[in-house]
């Protein structure tokens, strides 16, 4: 008898800690074992930085030392923490003159570019979610799916909507800035 209680016991505990590691593990979100979907190119002040961006679980992910390397800023990791700091008398423009890239002119003109060719890329994979889930839309012959896919399809509409507006504006202010 006291076999069968010791097996059962066992039986138990190894359920409930199988169960709770797999809970504890979905509570936990991390991008450790995702699939890298997309890569983007790093543009800071108009030079392109040799790090590329991932797209990893639909989120868009930047080289950080790369980027404070590039921008003069200072990097330090601490356990599993990212500071960044500037100094910022090193990022105020260093003259005035019309042919000079530190221009308050020119570095706007540099982050609007920077904006636009983010958000070019996020039309860009838009477009392409949008391709295929109206592809699946398409091919999908019962119902809930469909439903589904058509209602994928309409929120990357309302999305792809709004980004193009973002992208209108963002011209309008390049455009000012030429002028």
């Amino acid at each position: 008898m006291k076999k069968w209680l010791y097996l059962l016991s066992g039986v138990v505990i190894g359920a409930v800690v199988a169960t709770s590691s797999s809970a504890f593990a979905a509570q936990v979100k991390s991008l450790v074992g995702q699939k890298v979907t997309g890569e983007y190119t790093v543009v800071v002040n108009g030079k392109t930085l040799s790090d590329k961006g991932a797209v990893i679980d639909g989120r868009t992910n930047a080289p950080v030392r790369a980027l404070s390397d590039a921008l003069g800023a200072d990097l330090k990791v601490e356990g599993k923490t990212i500071n960044i700091t500037t100094n910022e008398s090193s990022n105020l423009p260093s003259g005035n003159n019309v042919g000079d890239s530190n221009t308050p002119k020119e570095i706007q003109k540099s982050a609007l570019l920077n904006q636009k060719s983010l958000l070019e890329a996020e039309i860009d994979r838009l477009k392409k979610s949008k391709e295929y889930n109206q592809e699946q839309y398409e091919k999908t012959q019962e119902s809930f799916p469909k439903q589904v896919f058509k209602q994928a399809v309409d929120e990357i509409d309302k999305q792809l909507s709004e980004k193009n507006q973002e992208l209108e504006k963002l011209n309008d202010q390049l455009a000012a800035l030429e002028k």
